[in-house]
């Protein structure tokens, strides 16, 4: 049986984690007027809790493997907690950024520590599948601070949000007393000579390409279109901006069925241009829809976003005869420095721009994701 305690225990820690991470994004415009800034500054608040992500293969390796899964997420979690509620105290912007850098130090460990959990709890045979449900879990949990973050800011205060996940962090702790076994973190550090090595296969190079272009498009739009809304509905709540990331929960069902759509397609590479296809849609029609249709859309752009992720990790890992560690590594850091950049820039891109005018660029960007696409080795099924 799949679902064991272990397991169950891994993935309810999973969604309260990454909900951490998310928590911020429909009150953005929210902190933005409050504290005076730009939109490109508010989206510093995403960017620097992103950032160690991108990095934690490189700087976390020696001493995530030195310390058990256990004992790190009881650690790490309890500094999460504590620093949730240190949000209440909040009075100047700069304090708000140093409360989410600390979070992003520690989010590296807490998922590298679940993701382990996940995958060693279960039979051998079983692993594809605990990982499918961690994901599952990752994308739930992002759906979920976004809304926590957008039903308590409309209904209390920003500060309340950030406290309310502060307490819901005390759920994974009590849960992993309940934990019978532990586990050993297999986490591999990426150094010079081992990304040369990767990088030389030119194949890797183009899903590298791909996967940054579309993750900075989808988290630029994710972090940009509360602030277009507020702009097309001034007194729209956190509550309603948290409306919006609702096509996010396509995700789970479409990473699910990735390999099956590939399979009908006959090879990934087709599958990835149709997710990009799908994507596109959705960021064009961003053009000419209002509220319901801004929510609508979102769909489309999880849907496609979703799919290239699903195929294209797969695709990795296929290919990865060896140094399949290394391989996974730059992929996480490619993915999340690509989403912590697509969390900065399109604040200030949209400023200068306008919405119609970034929504083009992007459509741009795009167009290079498709080549790169392109130049991916196809995988026949």
């Amino acid at each position: 049986m799949i679902f064991s305690r272990n397991l169950i225990v891994a993935l309810i820690a999973t969604i309260v984690s990454f909900s951490t991470l998310y928590i911020p994004q429909p009150m953005l415009p929210l902190l933005a007027s409050n504290f005076d800034v730009s939109a490109g500054e508010a989206g510093l608040l995403m960017t620097v809790a992103m950032l160690p992500l991108a990095f934690a293969p490189a700087l976390y390796g020696y001493f995530l493997q030195a310390i058990p899964a256990r004992l790190m997420l009881t650690v790490a979690l309890s500094l999460l907690a504590l620093d949730q509620l240190c949000f209440y105290f909040v009075d100047e912007f700069w304090q708000l950024i140093v409360l989410r850098l600390i979070q992003g130090l520690l989010l590296p460990a807490i998922f590298t520590a679940l993701m382990t959990y996940c995958a060693s709890m279960v039979p051998a045979k079983m692993v594809r599948r605990a990982m499918g449900f961690y994901i599952g879990a990752t994308i739930l949990g992002g759906f979920s601070g976004r809304l926590v973050g957008g039903i308590f800011a409309s209904s209390f205060d920003w500060r309340t949000a950030f406290v309310v996940m502060g307490v819901m962090q005390l759920l994974p702790l009590l849960l992993l007393m309940k934990v019978d076994a532990d586990a050993d973190i297999n986490f591999s550090r990426l150094d010079s000579k081992s990304i040369s090595r990767v990088l030389a296969n030119r194949h890797y190079r183009f899903m590298f390409l791909s996967l940054a272009s579309i993750f900075f498009v989808f988290s630029g739009i994710l972090n940009i279109i509360p602030f277009h809304l507020q702009d097309l509905e001034p007194d729209t709540t956190p509550l309603v901006i948290s409306m919006l990331y609702l096509g996010y929960l396509v995700g789970a069902p479409v990473s699910f069925f990735s390999d099956s759509i590939s399979r009908w397609f006959g090879d990934e590479r087709k599958g990835l241009l149709l997710g990009l296809a799908i994507h596109a849609f959705g960021l064009v029609m961003l053009l000419f829809v209002a509220l319901q249709g801004l929510i609508v859309m979102m769909f489309f752009l999880a849907a496609g976003f979703f799919l290239i992720h699903a195929l294209l990790s797969g695709l990795v890992n296929h290919l990865a005869q060896e140094h399949k560690g290394v391989v996974n590594g730059l992929y996480v850091s490619i993915y999340y420095f690509s989403g912590a950049l697509g969390s900065w820039l399109p604040g200030y891109l949209y400023e200068g721009l306008g919405w119609d005018d970034m929504i083009l660029l992007f459509m741009v960007i795009l167009g290079f994701c498709a080549w790169s696409i392109s130049r991916c080795k196809a995988q026949g099924r």
